[in-house]
């Protein structure tokens, strides 16, 4: 996986306006087949708070197009923006497990926008 802590803010200006699948390329997550789709979602998650607890990533609301400081745990924000994700859809035992999740990796485009250079929100393309 990326080593995003170390060059954080260069790694950040990389994921502007990207949705879920592009962040999730960008940290290298697709190459570890020896990872569960549970394993790469909980480093998935760590990502996320971690660029949440900066101020790099903000819950966002594309309906009201404003920003969401609800003061909850990044942990809570991860969970509520990915709230929507089909667990039940994913086959644990199968080689397909993937499948689902690129689906729906590829459309998610709502629940963050990316905070650059000190005021500027990218939304998710």
């Amino acid at each position: 996986m990326e080593n995003y802590k170390e060059n954080f803010d260069d790694f950040m200006m990389g994921i502007n306006g990207d949705n879920a699948i592009g962040i999730w390329w960008a940290l290298g997550l697709s190459n570890h087949d020896e990872l569960s789709l549970e394993e790469k979602f909980f480093l998935f998650k760590e990502f996320f708070c971690f660029a949440i607890k900066r101020n790099k990533i903000l819950e966002y609301n594309t309906e009201k197009e404003v920003a969401i400081f609800s003061r909850d745990s990044p942990e809570i924000v991860f969970d509520r923006i990915f709230s929507d994700f089909p667990w039940d859809k994913v086959d644990k035992n199968s080689s397909d497990e993937n499948r689902f999740f690129d689906v729906y990796m590829h459309v998610k485009v709502t629940g963050w926008a990316t905070l650059c250079e000190g005021t500027y929100l990218f939304l998710p393309e």
